[in-house]
């Protein structure tokens, strides 16, 4: 038992270690990208923790953008339509881009239904959006791409299903100008 607890004490100090390290090259990685973007004159804040990018810049006019990339938290009242029942979020492919007043989201899910189940949940429910839009709808033998457009609210609102190796991916994409 005494000579576990020094063995024990070596492989926790190596793994702090090997946490400091991915830390610094982190940072060091924030630093890189943040230099890049200052080459036009913008100004820029990078945080690659929590296993995504969020990047913050501000152009020498002061236009700000925020971008969230891989970890976005994105919700159905977001998007603007409800995530198909029992699918999955695809880890890491969420996405949130805000430019002054617009707005563009986008999110991935995986369900185990087939493809035209998928779509024809998808087409029902913008059918059911879309009076006073223009609806548009493309189908093949491996998936659909629905999109419902808004010019009055400059609005954009387009769910991609596809064939997955087993069942469907999704892609919900949601373009707003003007949003705050």
């Amino acid at each position: 038992m005494n000579r576990v607890v020094p063995i024990l004490a070596a492989v926790l100090a190596l793994a702090a270690c090997g946490k400091v390290q991915e830390k610094a090259a982190e940072k060091a990685a924030e630093k890189m990208i943040e230099s890049s973007i200052a080459k036009d004159g913008s100004k820029a804040k990078v945080d690659l923790s929590e296993g995504g990018m969020k990047v913050s810049t501000t152009d020498a006019s002061g236009k700000t953008t925020q971008m969230e990339m891989g970890n976005a938290k994105i919700t159905e009242a977001d998007l603007g339509v409800p995530f198909y029942p029992g699918a999955k979020p695809t880890e890491g492919s969420s996405m949130r881009i805000v430019n002054g007043a617009n707005t563009s989201l986008q999110q991935a899910l995986h369900s185990d239904d087939a493809p035209d189940k998928v779509a024809a949940f998808y087409r029902d429910k913008l059918k059911a959006m879309s009076e006073g839009k223009q609806l548009m709808d493309m189908s093949s033998n491996d998936g659909a791409s629905i999109s419902l457009m808004d010019d009055k609210t400059k609005s954009t609102l387009q769910v991609h299903v596809s064939k997955a190796e087993k069942g469907s991916d999704i892609a919900i994409v949601s373009v707003r100008e003007g949003a705050k």
